[in-house]
C-alpha cells in the first residue's frame, strides 16, 4: 500500500485529478445501476432503468419523490463519497486531504461554532448575490434561457422532495439533502478537489476558489452559481483555518438543513417563494438582516484568527 501511495503522489496533479473524475463518474453510472433494483424494492418503481426513469419524472407522486430522493442518496455515497475516499487512501494521510487529523487546530470546537455562525450569516447575501447573479446573465440571451430552463427543472424537482407530510419524510429529506451531501460533497471538493489544485498552483486560494467553482458547477444552476461558488469557497477557507473538514461539513449542513426545517414547518408557500430568491422586493428588512449578517461574519472570522495558532499548509 505504501508503494501504491508514494505511486500516486508522483503522479501529476492533472492525472490525480482526472483519476479522482473518472472515480465520481463511474460511480453515478453505478448509482443508477444499483438505483434501479434498489428503487424497485424500497420506492416499487419497477426493475427496470426506464421504468425508474418513468417514476422519477412524475413528481407528483410519492414513488416518484422517493425515487429522487434514494437515487440522490446512492449517488452521494457512491460518486463523491467514493471519490474522497480514494484520494485518501491513495494519497494517504497528509493536511488537507479527506478526514486527516495532520494540521487540526487545538481550537477545532471553535471553527465549528463559527461555522454555524458564518452559514447563518452568509444567507442574506446568498439571496443578494442571486440576483446579481441572474441579472449579469442578461435577460433574453441564449445563456439566460438555458441558465432558466435548468433552473425551472432543478426548482421542480427539490420542490417535489421538500414536499413533507410526515416525521418520516422529513428524515429522509434531511437525510438526503442536507446529512449525504454535506459530508460526501465536502469530502470531494473540500478534501480532495481543493488540495489537488492548491498543490498544482501552489496556492491555497486558487485550491480553494477553483473547487468552489467546480462545486457549484455541478449542481448545474447557474442562477445560483455565484452564490454557490461563495458559499463553497467560505468552506473551503474554514478547512484551510481549521486543517479539518467538519467545520465545512457542519456549515454545508446548516445551511441545506435549515431549507429542510423551513420546509416542513412552514409548509408550500414558504417552498414556491424559497426556490426563487430573487421573486421578493429587496427592502429595509432585508438590508438590516444583510448588515447583520456582515457583523456576524467579521467579528467570527477575527475571534477565529486570533484562535488559530496552527499553520495549516497546502500540499
Amino acid at each position: 500500500m505504501l508503494f501504491i501511495q508514494a505511486a500516486f503522489r508522483n503522479l501529476h496533479p492533472l492525472l490525480q485529478f482526472i483519476f479522482i473524475v473518472c472515480v465520481a463518474l463511474t460511480g453515478m453510472g453505478l448509482s443508477v445501476f444499483l438505483g434501479t433494483y434498489v428503487s424497485a424494492a424500497v420506492c416499487d418503481t419497477g426493475g427496470t432503468l426506464p421504468e425508474l426513469l418513468s417514476a422519477m419524472s412524475n413528481l407528483d407522486s410519492e414513488t416518484g419523490i422517493c425515487a429522487n430522493l434514494l437515487l440522490n442518496s446512492l449517488n452521494q455515497i457512491i460518486a463523491f463519497g467514493s471519490a474522497g475516499l480514494a484520494y485518501a487512501l491513495l494519497y494517504g494521510s497528509a493536511s488537507g486531504v479527506g478526514f486527516s487529523s495532520k494540521g487540526k487546530s487545538e481550537h477545532l470546537w471553535k471553527f465549528l461554532v463559527g461555522a454555524v455562525i458564518i452559514t447563518m450569516g452568509f444567507s442574506p447575501f446568498l439571496d443578494l448575490s442571486y440576483r446579481l447573479n441572474e441579472w449579469l446573465l442578461v435577460e433574453g440571451s441564449t445563456i439566460h434561457s438555458m441558465a432558466a430552463a435548468l433552473e425551472a427543472e432543478a426548482a421542480r424537482i427539490t420542490e417535489a422532495m421538500l414536499q413533507m407530510e410526515t416525521s418520516n419524510q422529513f428524515i429522509a429529506t434531511l437525510v438526503a439533502v442536507a446529512l449525504l451531501p454535506a459530508i460526501c460533497e465536502e469530502w470531494l471538493f473540500r478534501g480532495t478537489i481543493q488540495p489537488i489544485f492548491a498543490k498544482w498552483s501552489g496556492n491555497i486560494h486558487i485550491g480553494i476558489w477553483i473547487s468552489a467553482a467546480i462545486f457549484s458547477a455541478i449542481h448545474l444552476q447557474f442562477f445560483g452559481f455565484i452564490p454557490r461558488m461563495l458559499l463553497g469557497a467560505g468552506f473551503g477557507y474554514l478547512v484551510y483555518a481549521s486543517g479539518s473538514l467538519w467545520p465545512a461539513i457542519l456549515g454545508h449542513f446548516i445551511n441545506n438543513g435549515l431549507a429542510v426545517f423551513a420546509a416542513w414547518w412552514l409548509g408550500p408557500q414558504w417552498i414556491a417563494e424559497g426556490m426563487d430568491p430573487s421573486s421578493g422586493s429587496w427592502g429595509i428588512a432585508e438590508a438590516i438582516s444583510t448588515l447583520v449578517g456582515a457583523i456576524a461574519i467579521v467579528l467570527s472570522v477575527r475571534w477565529l484568527k486570533r484562535s488559530n495558532d496552527v499553520e495549516v499548509l497546502p500540499i
